[in-house]
């Protein structure tokens, strides 16, 4: 029997109508007041984007513009004109690694059609002439 009291004794413990009665009050409280203020704060939102702006926003006025007819291209060059490539020379590498560079190391595959693009003239400091000592 002490144990049945005890259940409904912690049942009832931890319901405290008194409390939760008050915090329900509150809500209620902070409703209606946020329902009064909201018209004061808030009201804009309710009223139409036109009556807000009356006289504020001028209407802009389109003007027509003359569209020129559709530009003619030129007719299509294949492209067997503009690129001249030539077969691959034989043999054919027999390893995977003669195949790197084994086109372009022929001077009728070159990929650079006009000389070399880095000329090497060394360092910064070898063409000023600086002495190496000056150079941290």
């Amino acid at each position: 029997m002490a144990a049945a009291a005890q259940s409904q004794g912690k049942q009832v413990a931890g319901c405290n109508y008194v409390a939760l009665d008050e915090i329900w009050k509150d809500h209620i409280h902070l409703e209606v007041s946020a329902s009064k203020q909201w018209p004061e704060s808030w009201g804009f939102l309710s009223q139409r984007y036109e009556d807000l702006v009356q006289g504020e926003v001028t209407k802009k006025t389109r003007t027509e513009r003359h569209v020129p007819t559709p530009l003619r291209l030129p007719p299509i060059t294949p492209i067997e004109k503009i690129i001249n490539v030539k077969p691959s020379p034989k043999p054919f590498p027999m390893t995977t690694a003669r195949t790197i560079g084994w086109r372009s190391s022929r001077p009728e595959y070159a990929l650079e059609r006009y000389g070399r693009y880095a000329n090497p003239k060394g360092g910064l400091i070898k063409q000023l002439n600086w002495p190496l000592d000056g150079i941290d």
